[in-house]
Order: C-alpha cells, then sequence, then structure tokens
C-alpha cells in the first residue's frame, strides 16, 4: 500500500531540518507493508501557514497547490492520500477531482475523539484562527462536541525554535481546559505542535484526559479505507473528467499560465 502524505505549508517558508524531522514522524505511522511519501508544497514563499499572520485567507491560499498534489498522487498510483492539514486545505475540492480516499486531519480525528467523550477541547495554532475554526466546526455539525478551543499563540513559523517551551504552555491550557470546561479529550488542532515537535503520549501521560494523535489517526483510517476498499459517495462527491479539466484550467488562468 501507497500513502502520499500532503503537507499543506510550502517547501519554499519551511525549515529543512524541520522538513526532515515531519518526514520522519510522518512514515513512523505505517504499518508494516504500508510506504508513506511526503510531500511539502512547490508554492513559493508567501504561500502556506508557516510564516505570517495565520487567519483563513493565508491557510486557503495552499489549497490550490494541495489539490494539485492529490491529483498527482492519484496519477503516480497512490492508494490514498493524507493531508496533514487540519483547516480542509482544499479537501472538499480534491474528493470530487480523484477516486482514491482523502483523508484529512481536520474531522477524521475529530470524529474519533467524539468516540471517547463528548466535551473536546481543540488546540488551535492561534486566536487570529478562532473564527475559522468556528466555522468549519458549524460545516462539520460537530459544535456541540467541541466545548473548548484553547491557542498555543505561538507562531508556527518560530515553534521549531521554540519547543522547548512548547510543552509547558501545552500542559496549561490543556488543564485550564479540564479544571475550567470539564474538557474530557485533547484534540490537538495544528500537526506542527503535535505530533511534529511534540507526542500525543506525553502530554496525556500528564493529564487525565486522552490527548488525540492526528496522524496516526489518519494513517490508520487511510490503511482501513485501502484494506477495505471503501470509497467516497459519488453521490456526495461526484466525479467527472470534465471538473478536473476545469480546475486545472481555472488554477493556470489565476497564475498567468498559458
Amino acid at each position: 500500500m501507497r500513502i502520499k502524505a500532503i503537507r499543506p505549508a510550502s517547501k519554499q517558508n519551511t525549515a529543512p531540518d524541520f522538513q526532515e524531522w515531519s518526514i520522519k514522524v510522518a512514515k513512523s505511522y505505517a504499518s508494516p507493508g504500508t510506504e508513506i511519501d511526503v510531500a511539502f508544497l512547490d508554492a513559493g514563499p508567501n504561500v502556506g501557514p508557516m510564516v505570517g499572520h495565520i487567519n483563513e485567507a493565508r491557510i486557503q491560499s495552499s489549497a490550490p497547490f494541495l489539490i494539485q498534489q492529490v491529483i498527482l498522487a492519484e496519477e503516480e498510483g497512490y492508494d490514498a492520500v493524507w493531508t496533514t492539514g487540519e483547516y480542509d486545505v482544499g479537501v472538499e475540492i480534491a474528493r470530487h477531482l480523484v477516486k482514491i480516499p482523502v483523508i484529512d486531519s481536520g474531522l477524521t480525528p475529530l470524529h474519533v475523539a467524539t468516540l471517547l467523550g463528548d466535551r473536546i477541547c481543540l488546540l488551535i495554532i492561534e486566536d487570529s484562527v478562532r473564527t475559522y475554526a468556528r466555522k468549519l466546526l458549524k460545516r462539520w455539525g460537530m459544535t456541540d462536541f467541541v466545548t473548548s478551543i484553547k491557542a498555543w499563540n505561538i507562531s508556527v513559523g518560530e515553534a521549531w525554535d521554540r519547543k522547548s517551551e512548547i510543552k509547558d504552555k501545552t500542559l496549561s491550557i490543556c488543564k485550564q481546559a479540564i479544571k475550567e470546561e470539564d474538557a474530557q479529550v485533547i484534540l490537538p488542532f495544528c500537526a506542527v505542535f503535535i505530533p511534529f515537535i511534540l507526542t500525543a503520549e506525553e502530554i496525556e501521560a500528564e493529564l487525565d484526559v486522552p490527548v488525540i494523535d492526528p496522524g496516526a489517526v489518519c494513517v490508520k483510517m487511510a490503511e482501513m479505507f485501502v484494506n477495505l476498499d471503501i470509497h467516497r459517495s459519488q453521490k456526495a462527491y461526484p466525479f467527472t473528467p470534465q471538473g478536473k479539466l476545469l480546475f486545472q484550467y481555472a488554477q493556470a488562468s489565476a497564475i498567468g499560465v498559458e
């Protein structure tokens, strides 16, 4: 089985040592017989969430490049795609354009979290993305389950260099959510912090509630979809070759390619 993991940040604005480490972490989730390849987007230094102010527009700037990678993954013969971004970065569009499973790091771990408790604390990057997170929860019908939203408020672009302080901040906001808002499950909503800097296990070891590892959940879900031959509904995500051609034309027009 071959799974392509797509990082929503561009390789031009992501530190090489962080790229190397996050690739190693992503590959560690594979079961025997599963091969995971990791792709960072070739999208320029000003695209994606690793630099600059984080909000919906900044996050979604990666969407066309991510969708292109999903289409390429199917053409290259991958059995499934795992997008490591939590904020629906082009995933809904991509599911219309390919037939292989596209597993995202937002809604997929959120569904798993609801199996462990009904009061979930969502850990977001910073306060500036809070409104967008709430918008997604409404779209997904998951608002009632997420009873806490706590922000790290540490720049993602600085996180790799400030990793020594991230564990203390993570434990502090988790304990606050548990004590003040009766949080029953912790769900990290930024892979840069968990699992690529901290592990879910080391945070859970100091709390009395489960902490979800979105990476592990998504890889195991992708493997399950492939092993059970599960495909998305044609009624929900109707596929037509014309749709793919239209997207490619729109993308080329947007960046000025003839």
